[in-house]
């Protein structure tokens, strides 16, 4: 190893205590002497970095011929055996979120770890378990702000400044020393630690970028950062100690002493000849706190949202089920999911609410026209006998006013073909798009928008109207079970001509009635959103 030197080197006459940077008055003397001639001034300069190469303790270097000599090899060697055995495990450290999130659980507190179990997945499918989603939500965002206010900035500061001094140390254990160090010894083996090199001196020309690089990574390399703290989220990351920690002190402090000599700026600055050239340390300034939460609330709110979905499509599935007898329903045939791959094409959502106008349609022309209106108008409405006509014309006219949509939803899909007034608009408007042009997609936008306002004006209406019809069914069910009736006087008669129990065909149409309203609120709160 190249032993460390316990005084700074004697700094030429010529040169600051910069090393390499030339005195006041050589500068002012050099505007005279070299009479305005650049390349004169170039080569006066390149020759005194020479001379204070030649003075310095760190051999590492010839000027005269430009050799780069085998202690700088061994210096390299040096530094490999201490960080090398790390780098097949640091391979993308740099880029892995796993390191980022070992960084920052390590400076939690015991509360906040306990609060962080509270966002996984599977607790809070548990807690959904427990109590409905409204509740998880209002629990989880009262966590996470407790959550988020651990990280103070003192904490955060923290978090950062271990993160950064990681990248510091895997930064240098991926720099490729094996290519490096093989330009002095051609017959060295990657990763052979043991190994007693033979290194010779090589033309300055072969390494200079190498050393760039190489000064770029050490630049910021301080013995007072906190490596220890930065070697342990190594090893918590990866499961094995990454680094002898007593040698990266030494090697460390070697790396400082050739650092504050200059010598290799000065090499560099020789071998290019180009007397000003600086380097530029590679400092990381990676904040990383931020992102983290921002993730971590992102993949909650996920979780939740994804729960949520999966409760109202049971929902869904069960009252299809229990309405139609089975989850599969198909009744529309233009205004489906299937036909928005067209308009997925142009970047466009399409139809909006296929699903709801499906199941409406299914539900009308299959149970409305046949059970409803057999049971509310030709039994309840026309021959039954009603105390009140206000009761019965309100009945009447919730019953007419979902018959009609029953005949809109038909002429709303039909209109959809390719051959049907809306399908035409439709079709002539995604012609007009053009790529990339959004001024030519706003037709197309309007067409939709009408035709998807049109569709959630039917679901609302429907809906409405069938909950007067459900409140008004309650209400004769109660009726019939009546000693004295109050709002048909002549249930026996329509008894007799109904052809099963009238009480228990009520209830049935009373049911579909509450399901399928159920079924349309569920949707209609997604048209809220």
């Amino acid at each position: 190893m190249v032993s460390e030197r316990r005084d700074s080197p004697k700094k030429n006459d010529d040169t600051d205590s910069a090393g390499g940077a030339f005195g006041i008055l050589d500068r002012i003397f050099s505007v005279f002497l070299s009479g305005g001639d650049p390349e004169r001034e170039k080569r006066r300069q390149l020759k005194l970095i020479g001379k204070q190469l030649s003075k310095e303790r760190l051999k590492f270097y010839k000027p005269k011929t430009q050799e780069v000599q085998p202690a700088l090899a061994r210096f390299f060697f040096d530094v490999y055996r201490t960080v090398g055995p790390a780098n097949n495990l640091l391979q993308n450290a740099a880029k892995s979120e796993t390191l980022r999130q070992v960084v920052i659980e390590a400076r939690m507190s015991e509360q906040q770890r306990a609060l962080k179990e509270q966002f996984t997945e599977e607790s809070i499918r548990s807690r959904a378990g427990e109590v409905d989603m409204q509740t998880v939500a209002a629990e989880i965002k009262d966590s996470m702000v407790r959550f988020f206010g651990g990280f103070d900035h003192t904490t955060v500061n923290e978090v950062n400044r271990t993160y950064n001094t990681v990248l510091m140390f895997v930064n240098l254990a991926v720099f490729d020393f094996y290519f490096l160090l093989k330009k002095f010894d051609s017959a060295i083996q990657e990763n052979n630690f043991v190994y007693k090199p033979k290194f010779e001196a090589i033309n300055g020309e072969y390494v200079s970028d190498d050393l760039k690089d190489f000064l770029e990574l050490i630049l910021p390399l301080e013995r007072d950062l906190n490596w220890d703290a930065a070697f342990d989220t190594l090893s918590e990351f990866r499961g094995v100690e990454i680094v002898d920690r007593s040698a990266w002190k030494r090697v460390l402090s070697v790396i400082e002493n050739v650092r504050r000599s200059e010598v290799l700026s000065l090499m560099i600055r020789h071998i290019d000849g180009k007397p000003a050239w600086t380097s530029q340390a590679r400092v990381p300034s990676e904040r990383i706190v931020e992102g983290y939460l921002n993730k971590l609330k992102t993949t909650t709110e996920a979780t939740i949202q994804k729960l949520v979905i999966e409760r109202k499509n049971r929902k869904i599935e069960q009252l299809s089920t229990v309405i139609f007898g089975t989850t599969v329903v198909t009744r529309t045939k233009y205004y489906t999911e299937k036909a928005n791959l067209m308009f997925s094409k142009k970047m466009i959502a399409g139809f909006l609410h296929t699903d709801a106008i499906n199941y409406m349609k299914a539900f009308l022309l299959d149970y409305y026209k046949k059970d409803f209106r057999e049971l509310i108008r030709d039994l309840l409405l026309v021959r039954g006998t009603w105390s009140e006509n206000i009761t019965s014309q309100r009945l009447s006219d919730a019953f007419h006013a979902v018959l009609e949509i029953s005949n809109e939803v038909v002429e709303f899909d039909d209109s959809l073909a390719e051959e049907g007034e809306l399908g035409i608009k439709l079709k002539k408007a995604v012609g007009r798009v053009v790529e990339r042009d959004p001024s030519t997609v706003r037709v197309l936008r309007d067409t939709l928008d009408a035709v998807n306002g049109k569709a959630a004006k039917m679901i609302t209406e429907c809906a409405s109207q069938l909950i007067e019809i459900g409140r008004h069914l309650k209400d004769l069910i109660t009726d019939y079970e009546r000693p004295k009736h109050e709002l048909i006087l002549n249930w026996k008669e329509l008894e007799a001509a109904s052809d099963r129990n009238l009480k228990e065909r009520m209830v049935e149409v009373y049911k579909k009635t509450y399901y399928f309203v159920q079924l349309m609120q569920v949707y209609a709160k997604r048209m809220k959103k």
